[in-house]
């Protein structure tokens, strides 16, 4: 009797694991793994702090020591040279290629009126800094056109001029100005390149220190969160900061960035409820649960080429995960790999090897392939998962578009042929 009760249990438990593990395979929906909750309970030390804030910091200057195109924004250079700054912006590898605009092939002509635009022409030996603010989540471009150039005809989803956005308040040094005046070209702490001058309100370095270094402020915890000023919704996305003016029992008092009409900046202070679960009063502490939690804020949002959509690509799901216990990692996949951290090498290792690494790995850590990056969160049998940004894979040597946020095993394949486990090259634990 007891012993056709204990097969009868072994055989329930059996029967109810394995719809878990059979949904589990490749891209997963089963709703205990694509909620953050299971991942959670299975990482032991996830609610352990791995940095302090005084690490953190020191973990930022080693970033910004290894990573050229990361700026401590608040010690930026007044002056830059106007030589290196003309070399930046003469970077016209991506008009070398056919490109399309509205299904149609991109002439010459065309191509020679966007590098005329860059104005180099006008940019003195020594170029002096001037201070802006974004007023509005706005695109950095390649170059100075809000239209997007294509690879293919057919293609409306990766604009080639397109590489990131930056959420309000990001303080940008403004280095030059298109030949139309509708663009200028900027740094910001992780990018440079051109940003429409209509959602940049223009100021003097003291306020613009306010917004680079604030001394207290929110930050957004969930992927978006809009703010009414006005007429107007202004949508932030997680990891943007809103410096706090006063702070009161029920609500706290934030600055929100606006364009005047004469272009000048423009501070309104908004009211932001303590109850709302979207923001928290200074950095998460960072914990890898906290980095789990961020990055599943994003599960089943559109896949966002350069944060288009208002959504994130594979990078910037990252990226936006560690803004928010204030790590400011670099913007792109090959630079996030190579930047500080501890690095682990996988090419050249086999199948045993990749997984014996993988599997010693903190939850929260990134795993690098070739244009690619996800999130590691687990495993389950011995099986890798991660979240990521998909934009597509391969079934049976066909491209299979997925274009959103999901959970998978690395089993899915690549245009090579490979899998993502063989393709990984580095995974990065950021501490």
């Amino acid at each position: 009797m007891l012993y056709r009760l204990l097969c009868s249990l072994l055989l329930v438990a059996g029967l109810l694991a394995q719809p878990m593990l059979a949904a589990a395979s490749g891209i997963t929906t089963y709703p205990a793994l694509v909620s953050p909750d299971y991942w959670l309970k299975q990482n032991v030390n996830g609610e352990k702090l791995v940095l302090n804030a005084n690490a953190i910091n020191s973990f930022n200057s080693q970033i910004r020591s290894l990573s050229r195109t990361v700026y401590d924004m608040s010690n930026y250079p007044s002056t830059v040279s106007g030589d290196a700054l003309k070399t930046r912006i003469m970077n016209y590898v991506v008009l070398e290629d056919d490109l399309y605009l509205n299904g149609n092939k991109v002439s010459d002509n065309y191509k020679n009126i966007l590098r005329t635009q860059t104005n180099i022409k006008a940019i003195p030996g020594t170029v002096n800094v001037r201070y802006g603010v974004t007023t509005a989540r706005a695109a950095i471009r390649n170059l100075p056109t809000g239209q997007g150039l294509f690879y293919y005809a057919a293609d409306k989803e990766f604009d080639v001029l397109q590489e990131t956005m930056l959420d309000p308040g990001e303080p940008v040094a403004i280095l030059h100005q298109s030949a139309n005046g509708y663009f200028y070209y900027v740094q910001s702490y992780n990018y440079s390149g051109w940003l429409s001058r209509f959602n940049v309100g223009l100021t003097d370095k003291k306020t613009w220190l306010q917004f680079a270094k604030p001394k207290d402020f929110l930050v957004v915890t969930d992927a978006k969160y809009s703010i009414k000023v006005g007429k107007n919704d202004v949508l932030y996305q997680q990891g943007a900061r809103l410096p706090i003016v006063t702070e009161q029992p029920t609500f706290y008092t934030v600055e929100v960035p606006q364009k005047l009409p004469n272009g000048r900046l423009q501070k309104y202070k908004v009211n932001v409820p303590k109850i709302s679960k979207a923001v928290h009063k200074g950095y998460l502490p960072y914990t890898t649960n906290n980095i789990l939690r961020s990055a599943f804020r994003f599960y089943g949002m559109p896949y966002g080429w350069g944060g288009l959509k208002d959504s994130v690509d594979c990078s910037a799901l990252v990226l936006n995960a560690y803004r928010t216990v204030g790590l400011y990692l670099p913007r792109n996949s090959d630079e996030q790999a190579n930047t500080a951290g501890v690095r682990t090498l996988l090419e050249g290792l086999d199948k045993g090897k990749r997984l014996a690494v993988i599997k010693d790995l903190q939850p929260g850590a990134a795993l690098y392939m070739d244009g690619h990056a996800v999130m590691y969160l687990g495993q389950i049998n011995g099986a890798p998962y991660s979240i990521h940004a998909l934009g597509s894979h391969f079934v049976k040597g066909e491209r299979q578009r997925e274009m959103q946020v999901v959970v998978s095993d690395l089993t899915l394949l690549r245009s090579s042929g490979n899998s993502f486990l063989e393709d990984v090259h580095t995974a990065v634990e950021f501490k």
